[in-house]
């Protein structure tokens, strides 16, 4: 199977590492995967980047949920508050 990905966003983390944030198709199933590159360094060419393990990839269904976590996260920065997590009825198993 063959995965298909299109870059959506990216932003620089901090000097050596940017995020990048694909859409994918897996096996006819659609995927999202937010995830930090290691930058190339001065001569080693484009190429040279490369993903790190440091990311998430959840299932399209599930994005409407990271950006609600995501807002909250915000607002709470905002507001310098951190309110208890919402870890629903199972406890955010």
């Amino acid at each position: 199977m063959e995965t298909e990905q299109r870059l959506i966003a990216s932003f620089q983390k901090n000097s050596a590492e940017v995020v990048r944030v694909y859409l994918q198709t897996w096996k006819d199933q659609r995927y999202v995967d937010i995830r930090v590159w290691s930058q190339a360094r001065p001569g080693d060419g484009e190429a040279a980047a490369h993903p790190t393990y440091k990311g998430i990839t959840l299932s399209v269904e599930l994005l409407e949920n990271l950006k609600k976590a995501v807002d909250k996260a915000l607002a709470a920065v905002e507001m310098g508050e951190v309110e208890e997590p919402d870890l629903g009825p199972e406890g955010g198993k």
